[in-house]
C-alpha cells in the first residue's frame, strides 16, 4: 500500500469516526430530550434543528469509508455467475457509473455551495448561520466517493469474493 492510499483510508477513517459520533450524539441527545420534555423541563434549545444537520452531514461523511469497505449494498447475484474476467469488467463499468455520477453530484453540490457563499444566504432556525456550511458536505462527500471508485478502477483486481448474501 503506497502512501497516498493510507493517508486516504486514514482521511476516511477519521471522517467515519467523525460521523459515528455525530450518531453517537443524536442518540443520546434525542431520549434526553424526551425525559426533559417528560419531566416537564426545557428541553435542549435547537435540537431538532441540530439533528437534522448531525444526520444529513453523519450520512455524508461517512459514505466513502462505506464504499471503500464495499460495505454497502450489492446485488452480486448475476455477476458472481460471470466468469472472473467478465466480472471484472462489469465491476470496472459499474466503477465507472459510480465515479461519474458522484463527480456530477459533487459538482452540483459544489455549485450550489458557491452560490450560496456568493449570496450570503444565512439559516435562520433555533441557529443563525451561513448557508454554505450546510451545503460542504456533499461536495467533500462526493469527491471522496469519485477519489474511491476511480482506485477501485485502477488497483488490480482481488481475487473472488465471497457472495454477499443477496
Amino acid at each position: 500500500m503506497n502512501r497516498f492510499d493510507r493517508s486516504f483510508g486514514v482521511l476516511l477513517t477519521g471522517l467515519a469516526v467523525l460521523s459515528a459520533a455525530i450518531l453517537a450524539a443524536i442518540t443520546l441527545v434525542i431520549p434526553l430530550n424526551v425525559l426533559l420534555r417528560n419531566l416537564g423541563l426545557p428541553v435542549i434549545y435547537g435540537a431538532l434543528d441540530a439533528i437534522e444537520y448531525g444526520l444529513m452531514a453523519a450520512a455524508f461523511l461517512g459514505t466513502p469509508w462505506v464504499l471503500r469497505l464495499d460495505a454497502h449494498v450489492q446485488v452480486d447475484l448475476i455477476t458472481h455467475g460471470l466468469p472472473p474476467r467478465a466480472r471484472r469488467r462489469v465491476v470496472l463499468a459499474a466503477c465507472l457509473l459510480g465515479a461519474v455520477t458522484c463527480a456530477t453530484l459533487g459538482w452540483a453540490g459544489w455549485q450550489a455551495l458557491m452560490q450560496s457563499y456568493a449570496r450570503g444566504s444565512m439559516v435562520r432556525t433555533a441557529f443563525t448561520f451561513p448557508e454554505w456550511w450546510t451545503l460542504t458536505v456533499l461536495p467533500l462527500s462526493m469527491a471522496l466517493c469519485t477519489l474511491e471508485f476511480l482506485r477501485k478502477i485502477f488497483r488490480p483486481a482481488a481475487g473472488d469474493a465471497p457472495l454477499s448474501g443477496l
